[in-house]
């Protein structure tokens, strides 16, 4: 594992890393098991997913999800209305006559000016797998996602598609009765190849569409980055969590895509990175009796954005950072869910059938800066198979730094 590290952050380190980066989003891993509460949460993450959203978690952390599907649909109201509309365009193309777009531009223009359109597909199906154990994790994830937002007379479209490879180490800082605090580091290799048009006036989109075509260049990144995370216990109810995401990130051009094929006369020495970003997060969770148990939770994500506040056009809105949710299991087999996230609610509903997991979400997610802005609704489902593993004896994971008799303890 020492070794697999090593690897890993000389990767990171070989990267050439100059004065000048451009900003890219953060890698993330949505999920319709946190989507229906408000979001992924810091301090409940005690499942794969601590790779990506709380390091922290990984200490005590056991499961294995493989086979997974997941797919982002938004806003699917606007879809199930063009359904019909659409199908008719069809048999009438197929007739040989002129397809009616009436019914097709009627749902478009119910919407106010204001459309986002997103197709995602959070994790490529049966072939993301992820591992955490003990204080060790592994993950290999893949992302393909559409964002398309009319907002107007201005419109802007992103093509995205990612494929990650975390790799999670946890550490018992400290462990005094029912105190418990972890700390945990991800070093988090990447491919990424992204698009992006606008934001820009419809009718200069329109008037460019042949030249933004031919000129189009998709870069594709090759890169890493590096996370760590607190997360503290205290007894079987309380956690509070901290994460610092991206600390240090580079990601380096490896080549180019064009119409044409592979690009020349690429500028080979582009590089970017994803801002850092920290969470603070608490949750509580609460055995109702034997047939209930309840969890609440509530994150504060980029907290350093309520102190870059000087760009009063540009900066997002501080409550819009902050989220909150709860879910309620019956017979650790049923979930229901509720949340807000930017200000907008969400729902969801889970069922485990052993290891064989199944979650639907419907939320809201804010384009704008402010809440209220553009809000559009979005739908998450999430097949898995998930398994929990048996407990693992790590060297590093056996012993807390500080303890109350400083003798060896396990967990």
């Amino acid at each position: 594992m020492k070794k697999l590290a090593l690897v890993l952050f000389t990767i990171l380190l070989a990267f050439p890393v100059y004065a000048e980066r451009q900003a890219m989003p953060r890698l993330t891993i949505p999920s319709a098991l946190t989507s229906g509460m408000g979001g992924h949460h810091v301090a409940f993450t005690d499942n794969v997913f601590s790779l990506m959203v709380n390091p922290g978690a990984i200490a005590q952390t056991r499961q294995r999800s493989f086979l997974n599907i997941a797919a982002t649909l938004g806003p699917p109201g606007m879809f199930y209305d063009m359904t019909g509309p659409l199908l008719e365009m069809y048999r009438e193309f197929m007739d040989g006559n002129l397809p009616p777009i009436g019914g097709f531009l009627k749902p478009l223009g119910e919407q106010g000016g204001q459309i986002a359109v997103d197709l995602g597909f959070p994790a490529i199906p049966l072939i993301s797998f992820a591992s955490v154990r003990d204080g060790f994790g592994m993950g290999f994830w893949q992302s393909f996602s559409i964002h398309s937002n009319l907002n107007g007379l201005n419109s802007d479209f992103q093509f995205m598609a990612d494929a990650m490879l975390p790799v999670g180490f946890g550490f018992r800082i400290l462990d005094i009765g029912r105190h418990n605090l972890d700390a945990g580091i991800t070093l988090t290799p990447f491919v990424r190849a992204m698009f992006n048009v606008g934001p820009m006036p419809v009718l200069d989109l329109i008037d460019q569409i042949d030249g933004i075509i031919e000129d189009s260049h998709i870069p594709v990144i090759v890169g890493g980055t590096v996370s760590t995370g607190l997360m503290y216990r205290w007894g079987n109810g309380l956690r509070a969590g901290i994460a610092f995401n991206d600390i240090y990130s580079v990601g380096h051009m490896f080549y180019e895509l064009t119409p044409s094929g592979l690009g020349t006369g690429v500028e080979r020495n582009k590089t970017y990175k994803i801002p850092f970003t920290m969470d603070l997060g608490a949750a509580y969770q609460l055995r109702l009796s034997r047939l209930f148990s309840l969890t609440a939770a509530a994150s504060w994500h980029n907290v350093f954005n309520a102190f870059n506040q000087t760009d009063y056009l540009n900066s997002r809105n501080v409550f819009l950072d902050l989220s909150a949710g709860a879910q309620l299991t019956l017979l650790n087999m049923f979930h229901a869910r509720a949340g807000i996230n930017e200000m907008l609610p969400s729902l969801g509903v889970g069922v485990s059938l052993g290891p064989f997991h199944i979650d639907l979400s419907y939320y809201g997610k804010e384009i704008g800066i402010e809440p209220g802005h553009f809000p559009t609704a979005m739908a998450d489902i999430s097949i898995a198979i998930r398994t929990n593993p048996s407990p693992a004896n790590r060297p590093w994971n056996k012993r807390s730094l500080v303890s109350r008799f400083g003798g060896p303890e396990s967990y």
